[in-house]
């Protein structure tokens, strides 16, 4: 039983770095106010993690800001932007999906934290690129 346990919250804990791979700043990265300074697929990697945030996040709203992310970038680039928005943006439905019947408590930590982490990266004073979601006052 112990076993078992220690396996679903490394699954969980899977899940959540998951939802944020890519999504995360890089601790030598420089906060980033201009999306023209970061890549496609960094910035794929963003407007993943704002769909993902819109979908697990109470009351949080995505922005226009967020939406005319993939319009800065053109032929290669774009693919490279959808490519990397996907992937994120299916690791937040993982994360939305959850299910612990040993601990249904453990789904709603992992939720909670990802949307803490993307309202601290993505939401109005983010440190990676602020703006792209409305979060809902605490």
């Amino acid at each position: 039983m112990v076993a078992a346990d220690r396996s679903r919250r490394r699954a969980l804990a899977l899940l959540f770095i998951t939802a944020n791979a890519g999504a995360w700043p890089l601790a030598a990265e420089p906060a980033v106010s201009q999306v023209s300074t970061i890549t496609a697929r960094d910035a794929g990697a963003r407007y993943g993690q704002a769909l993902g945030a819109v979908d697990v996040c109470y009351g949080s709203k995505i922005t226009d800001k967020a939406h005319a992310l993939s319009a800065t970038y053109s032929a290669n680039d774009q693919e490279a932007f959808k490519a990397q928005t996907a992937k994120i943006y299916n690791a937040w439905l993982k994360v939305k999906g959850c299910t612990d019947q040993g601990d249904p408590n453990t789904c709603k930590i992992v939720m909670d934290k990802s949307c803490l982490a993307a309202e601290g990266e993505i939401g109005a004073s983010g440190s990676a690129i602020p703006g792209l979601v409305e979060f809902a006052k605490h």
